[in-house]
């Protein structure tokens, strides 16, 4: 996000770990140090609410060539 560095961040995840997940963009304005202008800012950055970590397929092993019988 545009002007958030890490102390912004911190209040962010300590924010919604008191509070539970923003579940509207705007609702990040709440947080001590974002303003409605960093929100719109960003807005096309951000999601919110409730997530999942995102499932990652395993990566794919490399099948050998077949072996020419004699």
């Amino acid at each position: 996000m545009t002007n958030v560095g890490p102390q912004k961040a911190q209040a962010i995840v300590a924010y919604r770990r008191q509070h539970g997940p923003f579940l509207r963009v705007e609702d990040l304005a709440r947080v001590k140090g974002i303003g409605t202008a960093t929100v719109e800012r960003n807005r096309r950055r951000m999601t919110v609410g409730a997530m999942t970590a995102p499932t990652v397929a395993p990566p794919r092993r490399a099948v050998p060539a077949p072996v020419p019988r004699r």
